[in-house]
């Protein structure tokens, strides 16, 4: 307020103020002059308040971990499965991040802890499968495939609520930290196959192939082979690049729409689609560098078929020094959301497929879970707890092979 307008309206009484039409109307202006000033200091309020709960968060989430480092993989190798490289399976896990979820919630968070415990349990896998917790990635890794902007407000829990209900997942700290696991236990697995620790390493979660560099969909926050395979060519450029690139073996049923965006202009990853023609993603399928699409109803026959013909033809094309096979087994003709008709057996025969095409060429391999969404899930826990089950089997008995043809 101007000194002419303060003199002018000191010489009136309060009364005489409060009554008068014109100092109403003066004040009403000067205050409207000044919202903006109001609104600019509450911004930079909020924005300094979500800086600081970010920064807290993340100084909390990495507390005693640290960020993923190429040594920890060599300090710890062999120190369960008696020092021979290749023998066995390690596989990380992320299910000691528990995450909330309403009980009506149509994902089976329970699956993870419950295929852990299946193959924990199982008496024949004591010596050649190793499980550990996973380890997190670090913030920068991340953000080498993710917008950081993206990265920064899901963190934080800033996403819009269309973003998080495209992800599928009431926001929480636990998701934040689960999510942060899962990336981290298939870039462990990676580094694990890739200093020659194992041949075949694996993530029991992961295999989130619908997460794209700024959004997240289909109950996928980060894309966690994108992240690795990233990680991958950059600390491994001498073995992966465009000339011997990472396949990407996505056999989930619905289409790793993430995946393929994410390199669709990188020649050092081929990425590789079986799926469900029909099913999701509907509106925002992409253009991987293969893409085979099932009818509906699809069985073993005709699934395996195609699988035996495109693998040792990828292979023997493209040469590569890595592959990534997201095993996802909601294929299951059981499962809820898959809509293929494939049969336990079948999708064994699917993994073995894999692991002979590997093994056969001596190809480090990295294994992620996927989809699984039977009701109940116990068809869907058998078939994921298949893919590790025979992938220690058939890696553990190749050691023990090597080693009594040797003696």
């Amino acid at each position: 307020m101007s000194a002419v307008w303060a003199t002018k309206w000191s010489r009136l009484s309060f009364a005489q103020l409060s009554s008068s039409h014109q100092f109403r109307r003066a004040t009403c202006r000067s205050l409207r002059a000044l919202v903006p000033t109001f609104r600019r200091c509450f911004e930079d309020l909020v924005r300094g308040f979500n800086r600081l709960r970010s920064t807290e968060f993340h100084r909390n989430i990495y507390a005693g971990v640290g960020e993923i480092q190429r040594t920890v993989f060599t300090t710890e190798a062999n120190s369960t499965l008696g020092g021979d490289v290749g023998e066995g399976l390690i596989a990380f896990c992320a299910d000691h991040h528990e995450v909330p979820l309403p009980e009506d919630h149509r994902f089976p968070m329970t699956k993870y802890r419950a295929t852990r415990m299946l193959l924990e349990g199982d008496i024949q896998l004591r010596d050649i499968l190793e499980t550990r917790p996973a380890p997190l990635p670090s913030y920068d890794d991340v953000c080498l495939v993710h917008d950081e902007g993206y990265v920064q407000r899901f963190s934080s829990g800033q996403l819009t609520a269309k973003e998080q209900r495209a992800i599928g997942f009431p926001w929480s700290v636990e998701l934040v930290r689960r999510s942060f696991a899962s990336t981290g236990g298939t870039v462990a697995a990676m580094h694990t196959v890739m200093q020659g620790q194992r041949k075949v390493a694996a993530n029991i979660a992961g295999g989130t192939h619908h997460a794209f560099a700024g959004h997240g969909e289909g109950f996928c926050v980060f894309n966690d082979i994108a992240v690795a395979s990233a990680i991958c060519l950059r600390d491994y450029p001498a073995k992966c690049n465009s000339q011997t690139p990472i396949l990407v073996v996505d056999l989930d049923v619905h289409q790793g729409n993430g995946t393929s965006k994410l390199f669709e202009n990188d020649d050092r990853v081929i990425t590789f689609d079986m799926h469900g023609a029909g099913n999701y993603p509907w509106k925002t399928k992409m253009k991987s560098n293969y893409d085979i699409g099932f009818p509906d109803g699809t069985k073993d026959e005709e699934y395996l078929a195609k699988l035996a013909d495109w693998l040792p033809h990828l292979i023997e094309l493209h040469d590569p020094s890595l592959i990534f096979f997201q095993a996802g087994v909601d294929a299951l003709k059981e499962d809820s959301f898959g809509r293929l008709a494939m049969t336990r057996q079948g999708l064994l025969k699917r993994n073995n497929m894999v692991y002979s095409a590997c093994m056969e060429r001596n190809l480090p391999l990295v294994i992620t879970m996927g989809g699984g969404y039977s009701r109940p899930i116990d068809a869907s826990i058998e078939a994921h707890a298949d893919v590790y089950r025979s992938a220690a089997l058939r890696y553990g008995a190749l050691k023990v092979n090597t080693r009594q043809t040797t003696k």
